[in-house]
């Protein structure tokens, strides 16, 4: 009877396993798929990634001016020549290199360095989406260009402190 109740949780811990498992590599395919196959997207997920549990940390800890320059600053050396936009879960932009005079804590408190980007294609995908990643190609009529976005969820799914967004024009 005990070998039959090991066997039993076995077979449960087994099947949430493979359930967790199947549900990361399910996990957005096209996403998946753009981020190998194309190089832009690739290039900028490079970029990107490597910095996001500093930037998760900082983006935690930002409560005055003092810890959002600290946050300030490891954005602008992530962008370089590229944009980045990291926004709370909820879309608040916090800061955004292609805003930088709006970049202070007082404006963000104010939520007016950007406007409200939880509805931005990229944001939404890797807010909603369990991987946490999200891409987007949008054409700007402003300008007559296309930018590529890459975004990635700070934080874990359902408990995340927001997201950021890297991007270049085309």
């Amino acid at each position: 009877m005990k070998n039959l109740k090991t066997s039993l949780l076995l077979v449960a811990v087994l099947g949430v396993t493979s359930f967790n498992a199947m549900a990361a590599i399910e996990c957005a395919p096209q996403v998946n798929a753009l981020l190998k196959s194309n190089a832009t997207y690739k290039k900028l997920h490079s970029t990107l990634n490597p910095k996001v549990d500093n930037l998760t940390s900082l983006l935690r800890g930002t409560k005055d001016q003092a810890t959002y320059s600290k946050l300030l600053n490891a954005v602008k050396a992530v962008a370089g020549t590229n944009r980045v936009v990291v926004t709370l879960a909820d879309g608040t932009v916090v800061v955004d290199t292609g805003k930088s005079a709006n970049n202070s804590y007082a404006i963000f408190a104010a939520k007016g360095v950007n406007e409200n980007h939880n509805s931005r294609v990229a944001i939404m995908l890797a807010q909603t989406h369990e991987c946490g990643l999200g891409v987007e190609t949008k054409y700007s009529s402003t300008d007559k260009s296309t930018e590529k976005y890459v975004a990635i969820r700070l934080g874990k799914y359902l408990d995340s402190a927001g997201t950021a967004r890297i991007s270049t024009k085309q």
